[in-house]
This record gives structure tokens, C-alpha cells and sequence, in this order.
């Protein structure tokens, strides 16, 4: 495992802390992360201002303070400015990725990530989403987020944590290489 990856798990596991397994709250964090992760994302420049060796930390603060104070939660102010610093703060985007998953799982969400080379129409996710519950069992939630990916030709792939049931036109094709030796 990557160190950035145990880094993002433990500031993400620290948030989960702060909640004392209170779902409401877990929810309300997750909510502003998200939000605070696509609003970044939206300034231009922003990441490019927020990793900047020439800014200090207290004008990075600063701009925090002045954006986010009395507009968000004071445990979420108070994490932005410990990952301003140290020196984390390039990590909020995963540190939000893992963060969402903690509280899938504490929850007892499962995300299925679904890859299809078109939108796919919501019926047909909603058929997509009751089978793999019924498959799943035991009360688990299933949120789809469907994506697109070109490469896929055609088909979906549909992601489970690390499981991965792939059963699109390139997947097809790539095995069928394989077994005429190509």
C-alpha cells in the first residue's frame, strides 16, 4: 500500500472517530466534504494556490477562515486548517473517497460502481440495483453510481468494493485474444 494511501485512511478514520457513531452526523460531515471537495475543485487555480510552497500556511488559513468560517461545521474548519498544516491538504479529494466509504460501510452501504459506454436508462438501473441486492442479501443498501467509460465498446462493468464483474464488449474481446493465442 502506497504511504498517501495510509495517510488519506487515517485522516479519513479520524473523522469517523469524530463522529462517535452518530449516523446524522456522519451524514452531515460527508455532505460538507463533498461539497467543500467540488467547490475546491471548481475555483480555478485553487488546488495550485492551496499546494504552494511560496504561500504560507497562515495566508492558506486565512482563506480558509475567511471562505468556510460559520458556514460549515467548526470539526470540518478545524480539519482543513490541521490538514493546511500538515501539509495534507492536496489530500482532501481522497481523504473525502475514503471517508465516504467508512461511512458506507458503517451504514451498511454498498456502492456499485457501474461502467457503461452510454447512460444508462434509471429503470434499467433500478432492475440492476434489486438484483444485486437480492444477490448481496443480509439488509445491505446498494447505491449505484453509474459512470461512462468509452474503452468498454459496449456492456457494463460493474464494481463491488474489489470485486469486479465485467461484462463488457472489450472484456469479451480480450479474453477471446487470449485463448487463440494472440
Amino acid at each position: 500500500m502506497k504511504q498517501s494511501q495510509q495517510i488519506t485512511r487515517n485522516y479519513a478514520q479520524a473523522l469517523m472517530e469524530l463522529t462517535n457513531n452518530d449516523l446524522q452526523f456522519q451524514e452531515l460531515l460527508l455532505n460538507e466534504i463533498k461539497t467543500l471537495d467540488k467547490g475546491i475543485s471548481q475555483v480555478k487555480d485553487s488546488w495550485s494556490f492551496f499546494n504552494n510552497p511560496g504561500v504560507s500556511k497562515e495566508e492558506k488559513k486565512n482563506i480558509i477562515k475567511k471562505t468556510f468560517s460559520g458556514k460549515i461545521n467548526e470539526k470540518i474548519l478545524n480539519f482543513l486548517l490541521l490538514l493546511i498544516d500538515n501539509k495534507r491538504f492536496n489530500l482532501l479529494p481522497e481523504i473525502h473517497n475514503q471517508f465516504n466509504k467508512l461511512v458506507n460501510k458503517s451504514q451498511g452501504t454498498i456502492i456499485a460502481e457501474v461502467y457503461s459506454t452510454v447512460d444508462i436508462d434509471t429503470n434499467i438501473l433500478q432492475k440492476l440495483k434489486q438484483g444485486i441486492e437480492d444477490t448481496i442479501g443480509s439488509n445491505k443498501k446498494v447505491e449505484i453510481e453509474s459512470k461512462m467509460e468509452p474503452s468498454l465498446i459496449g456492456g457494463i462493468k460493474v464494481k463491488i468494493n474489489d470485486l469486479v464483474y465485467d461484462g463488457s464488449i472489450k472484456s469479451r474481446l480480450e479474453n477471446l485474444k487470449q485463448r487463440m493465442g494472440v
